[in-house]
């Protein structure tokens, strides 16, 4: 059950970055102030560099951000109007693991297209274990990891190894801000994917009928949380949350202002809300810009009924 939000609660969730760059601000800081992160990164996408970075180089896993490998896989071979339907056992993984998911009903019939929105906008492990299935070839999910793999090795992110399609805890599952940031940038030259991340809410209906209202985890979107009243982020335009207890919270996010777009990552914030505050510290310092956002999570709904 949520708890309502006590006027010292919204007042914690909210965060406020002194502007950089201004003429009473004095020189800008050489780094963004106060970012909890154990590993980060922050580029230029426009001028084509680095603008800050901490531990980029550190192994760490990153929970369901490892959804935008598989997304890119299921994207690179195409057939999104191809119909799946949804096995008892995509339904017991989220059960089993408690992971984040898309309620979606065993039996029931959905495209592709559909399941990669479940996936990267309620971040579903449903969705996405019936799309590495569907797309593994005879390996199943261990061949969507294998072809998750084969991506990452032509991106050039050395220091990863997926040994999870969803980003549950798995042995050997591993990447660093530096790669994520190589993916980040690949995958928003995506048309379809770019238009899904971006998206706060959507209403995807099955071959039978049901309807399975979706909402993000990026609360730096604006209309996200609760009563969609989150103001989000200027500019901000994606990408992906993660979070479990061996990973932390995690985001990988973009954004455009003053005629720059920038990229970032962090990894293991110190808490959910953290991440966002942390981006927005990074951006603002970034963009020399004062920003306040609101940051309330939406209340648990129930989906697919």
């Amino acid at each position: 059950m949520l708890k309502k939000v006590t006027a010292t609660a919204l007042a914690a969730s909210m965060i406020t970055v002194v502007p950089v760059g201004a003429a009473e601000a004095g020189a800008k800081p050489k780094a963004p102030a106060g970012v909890s992160a154990t590993s980060a990164i922050l580029f230029d996408s426009t001028a084509k560099k680095v603008l800050w970075k901490r531990n980029t180089g550190k192994r760490m896993p990153v929970g369901s951000m490892n959804k935008v490998a598989l997304a890119l896989v299921v994207l690179q071979k195409g057939k999104l109007d191809s119909k799946i339907t949804i096995k008892q056992k995509y339904k017991d993984w989220v059960d089993d693991w408690g992971a984040s998911n898309s309620h979606l009903v065993p039996g029931d019939v959905l495209t592709a297209r559909q399941l990669l929105q479940a996936m990267l906008i309620e971040s579903g492990s449903d969705a996405a274990y019936a799309l590495a299935e569907a797309y593994g070839g005879t390996g199943g999910y261990l061949g969507a990891q294998m072809k998750m793999n084969a991506l990452a090795k032509k991106l050039g992110m050395k220091n990863t190894r997926y040994a999870s399609f969803d980003g549950q805890p798995a042995k050997g599952d591993y990447t660093t801000a530096a790669d994520q940031l190589k993916l980040a940038r690949h995958a928003m030259k995506n048309k379809t994917f770019s238009a899904i991340v971006r998206t706060v809410k959507k209403d995807i209906v099955s071959a039978t009928g049901r309807r399975y209202p979706l909402r993000t985890h990026n609360l730096l979107l604006r209309g996200s949380g609760i009563n969609e009243d989150n103001t989000g982020y200027p500019g901000l335009y994606g990408i992906k949350t993660g979070t479990t207890g061996t990973a932390g919270s995690c985001f990988m996010f973009v954004a455009r202002r003053k005629k720059h777009t920038v990229y970032g990552v962090v990894l293991r914030s110190s808490s959910g809300t953290a991440r966002f505050q942390d981006t927005v510290k990074m951006l603002d310092w970034a963009y020399g810009t004062k920003t306040t956002v609101t940051l309330n999570p939406a209340a648990p709904r129930h989906r697919g009924e």
